[in-house]
């Protein structure tokens, strides 16, 4: 390899570790606005770019083992390519190094619901709730798998006390939204 393909290698792998740890640690807002911007621009960005993406963050990955960011970023690119067994390998290695690291456990119980692990989900997002009993996220969550598994009171439970906890947050919102169809299909 020549010097000037190893430079642009590594350049190549050092902008998107940026990219990463940018939308890694980028300040999350829970404006609905700011939550669909960040779904468009990862919604734009191609197949392609996101698997060299993830081979310059695995590349990375191998000089720093441990290195959060680069590991949520891949379980993010995981799931984002339909993947979610996948990212959860990379998620419970982050809760290996940092076990109060919520953001990873939140994920993780979205992904073991994905993979059809309903026990684990629930695990995992309570969890977060028996650290901080009003995360409105968590408690979304929880009541989206019970919903999903046809027990509407406790999903109730569940997305009343979150929209109690943030009623202005996007989760809150699509608490109150969730309520509000479990009460027109009791009709």
């Amino acid at each position: 390899m020549s010097r000037s393909s190893k430079i642009r290698t590594i350049l190549l792998a050092g902008a998107a570790l940026a990219v990463a740890l940018v939308l890694l640690w980028a300040p999350r807002t829970k404006d609905a606005r700011s939550a669909n911007a960040r779904k468009d621009s990862s919604a734009s960005q191609t197949a392609a770019d996101k698997r060299h993406e993830a081979m310059a963050l695995q590349a990375e990955l191998q000089k720093k083992p441990d290195h959060v960011p680069i590991l949520f970023r891949l379980a993010q690119l995981d799931r984002e390519s339909g993947k979610p067994a996948e990212a959860i390998v990379h998620l419970h290695r982050i809760l290996e190094l940092e076990p109060k690291n919520m953001d990873a456990r939140l994920e993780l119980g979205r992904d073991l619901y994905e993979t059809g692990d309903v026990t684990g989900a629930l695990s995992e997002t309570n969890q977060i709730l028996i650290e901080n009993p009003r995360n409105v996220d968590a408690l979304y969550n929880m009541g989206a798998i019970y919903a999903n598994v046809s027990k509407p009171a406790v999903a109730r439970e569940y997305w009343t006390r979150a929209v109690s906890s943030d009623p202005n947050s996007e989760s809150g919102k699509r608490a109150a939204e969730g309520v509000a169809r479990l009460g027109a299909s009791s009709r």
